[in-house]
């Protein structure tokens, strides 16, 4: 089991909540920005990382690994 981690976006200063496997509420897969794992968010967050690719923005995901670094 993992624990969900919380990744923060500098612009808006939130927090987006990601899991290494897929949960009932999150169910949408995204790729960590450094190492490319997949993780699983909610519908607001894959909407925010959809929203912030089609924008040129970086990748706000970080896994679990790469968030410690």
């Amino acid at each position: 089991m993992t624990t969900p981690n919380f990744y923060s976006d500098q612009s808006q200063q939130t927090f987006i909540p990601a899991a290494s496997i897929m949960t009932d509420d999150n169910q949408h897969e995204v790729r960590c920005g450094m190492c490319a794992r997949e993780i699983y968010v909610d519908e607001d967050a894959y909407q925010f990382y959809t929203e912030a690719l089609v924008s040129g923005l970086d990748n706000p995901f970080r896994c679990e690994i790469c968030g410690e670094e």
